[in-house]
Formats: structure tokens, C-alpha cells, sequence
């Protein structure tokens, strides 16, 4: 029954990902408009005139909501590197548990955090210069490849060991930038979003996953008793809701906090998906650009609590989802669907 179940999810998904890829027969990509083009370099790209962007008109808030953006992800990523070389406490150190056997540290979680704070920001002040095309895909393609990552580091657990990832992250790199290259108007700019939006939804998928089974593990716990504890060997508070810590730590409830890396990818989702169904309105625009000063300081406060807090158990752990294949395949390919159904809403329709 088990496997007739898994079938049948899998079934549903790929029928899903056929109605969204059916239903682009419709589009037609003869009344998608002109592209604008750089007011800096010259160069088209990869969207229309828009007032208030690129030079047309006052586009002071354009700027400033854009740079404003850029000085919260710097700070957030910052911090994330400064908390992650600061985490000596035992009490502090959060630790990953994939299919209730591997146990890792989530460190190397919160440093590609940090770094994808630190890659988002340069590559988004690149934009305020060049504006989105070929030639910022190619310092744009390392902030799909810090998404791609942090996938990669959830799948195995928080510590990366496969042989092969590197070619295959190579292998991406070459395949997503050479054809954002080669590729015309407007096929260029449908397949670099199609395939960073893949990597956002994947992201908010696999989070969300993370805080339900996080949550499922620690109600079905019934040894852990809700304490704190000072040190290895002293334990207070035992049979009782209250928690005692001379310390002065900071305490959070699991798996709360978890919720916050849902919240970042999640408001990053939305500014894209909006600007990119309604990539017309100026008022799209600044919320996808807003959503970068929510987004990545939620990183940096989930990276704070998870190395600079205590936790009312006894230890601090997120209980990763599920790697088996079939659920890989599932979400893989409820990605990509999401991803050409939230293109296919901003793509005109015949007649």
C-alpha cells in the first residue's frame, strides 16, 4: 500500500507539472513588448520600460528602496559570520538530525547563510548599475548558486559529502549562464528566471517540511523534559514548566524558530513571483525590492538563535525532512511547476 501511495503522489505531481506546461501552448510571444535598455551600459534588458526604473523619470525610490535593501543584507550577513565564528558555548551548538541517525552541526548551514547575505548583496548593487540582463547573469547566477547549495547541504544532512557535487554544481553553472547567454528575446529571460524561481520555491518547500517534521519529533519526544540546563551536570527545574538559568541566556521555544527561515524564503518568493506576473507596475517592483530588507535579516535572526541561544530542552536540534527519493522527486517536481506556473501568469495569451 506504501508504495501505491508513493506512486500515486508522484503520478499527481507530474500531471500537475503537465496542465502548467500544457497551458503555455496559449502564449504568445509575439505581444510580449520590447526590451528597455541599460541607461549605464547601453545593452537591452531583460525588462520593458518602466517609469520610474532605468533612468525613465525620477527613479530616486527605485534607488534608494534598492540600496536600502543592500544595506540590510550586508549587515545581516555580517553578523551571521560573526555569530557562526563566535559558538564555542556547548549549550549553544544546534545540531541537524537527518532520519533520526545522522547528527551534524548546522555551522556550515549558518556560514553559506552568511555568505548568501554577502554574494545577494554585491550582485544586487550590481543591478542598481547594469540592471538585469546577460551582463549581470553573470555575477547573478552565484546567488542561484548559494540557493542550489543550501539544498544541497539540507539533503545530506548539514555537512556536504557527495563526490560528485561539484561537477554537478559546475555543471549547473555552465548550463544555466551559457544558455542565459546564447539563448534570444525573450527565451534568455524566461529561462534564468524559470530556473532561479525552481530554486526559491524548492527553498520554501524544503523549510517548511523542516519545521513540521522538526515539530512532529519534539511533541513525539515523551523523554525530553522542558528544562535548561546550566551546565553537563547540574539540572534544575526537573518536573516543572519553570526554567532557571543564571546565566542570562537567550531562550526560545522550539521549533519556533524555524519559522523563520520560512519567513525569509518566503518573502523572497513573493517579491519575485509579484515582479515577475506584474512586471509592468512600478509598485511590484518596489516590494521585490522591500522583500530583500525582510528577507535576509530573517537569515540572520534564525542564524542568531541558533547560535547565540538557549533552548528550553535539553539540546538544541532541527530535524531535517525526509531524503527519501520518491519525496525528492515530488518536491523536485512541484518546483518546477510552481516556477512555469508563476511565468506562465505574467506571459500574454493568444487573442
Amino acid at each position: 500500500m506504501s508504495q501505491l501511495n508513493h506512486c500515486i503522489v508522484i503520478t499527481l505531481s507530474i500531471l500537475f507539472f503537465l496542465i502548467v506546461l500544457g497551458s503555455f501552448v496559449t502564449v504568445d510571444l509575439q505581444d510580449i513588448p520590447e526590451q528597455d535598455k541599460s541607461k549605464h551600459t547601453g545593452y537591452p534588458v531583460w525588462t520593458p520600460p518602466i517609469d520610474g526604473v532605468n533612468g525613465r523619470g525620477n527613479d530616486e525610490k527605485s534607488i534608494a528602496a534598492g540600496l536600502f535593501g543592500c544595506v540590510m543584507m550586508s549587515i545581516s550577513g555580517y553578523y551571521i559570520i560573526k555569530w557562526t565564528r563566535n559558538n564555542n558555548n556547548k549549550r549553544k551548538i544546534t545540531f541537524f538530525v537527518l532520519n533520526d541517525d545522522k547528527t551534524v552541526p548546522t555551522i556550515e548551514f549558518d556560514v553559506i547563510l552568511g555568505v548568501y547575505c554577502l554574494v545577494t548583496t554585491f550582485v544586487s548593487l550590481l543591478y542598481n548599475w547594469i540592471n538585469l540582463g546577460k551582463l549581470w547573469m553573470a555575477f547573478g547566477i552565484f546567488h542561484n548558486v548559494l540557493e542550489f547549495i543550501i539544498l544541497v547541504n539540507m539533503h545530506y544532512g548539514g555537512r556536504i559529502i557527495s563526490s560528485v557535487f561539484l561537477g554537478i554544481l559546475s555543471l549547473y553553472v555552465v548550463i544555466s549562464t551559457g544558455l542565459s547567454i546564447f539563448l534570444p528575446w525573450p527565451h534568455d529571460a524566461l529561462w534564468f528566471k524559470m530556473q532561479g524561481l525552481c530554486l526559491d520555491w524548492a527553498l520554501v518547500i524544503q523549510f517548511t517540511r523542516t519545521y513540521f517534521n522538526t515539530k512532529k519529533h519534539i511533541k513525539n519526544d515523551f523523554g525530553v523534559n522542558p528544562l535548561i540546563r546550566d551546565d553537563d551536570d547540574n539540572e534544575t527545574g526537573e518536573g516543572s514548566d519553570v526554567v532557571y538559568n543564571s546565566k542570562n541566556d537567550v531562550i526560545f521555544h522550539p521549533p519556533y524558530q524555524v519559522l523563520l527561515l520560512v519567513a525569509a524564503s518566503g518573502f523572497h518568493i513573493f517579491g519575485n513571483v509579484i515582479s515577475t506576473i506584474w512586471i509592468h507596475d512600478i509598485r511590484a517592483f518596489y516590494t521585490f525590492l522591500l522583500t530583500y530588507a525582510l528577507a535576509y535579516p530573517a537569515y540572520a535572526y534564525f542564524v542568531y538563535l541558533d547560535t547565540q541561544a538557549i533552548t528550553v530542552l535539553p539540546r538544541k536540534v532541527i530535524h531535517l525532512p525526509d531524503t527519501t527519493r520518491w519525496k525528492v522527486v515530488v518536491v523536485t517536481i512541484f518546483s518546477i511547476a510552481l516556477s512555469f506556473l508563476s511565468i506562465r501568469f505574467a506571459l500574454p495569451s493568444v487573442g
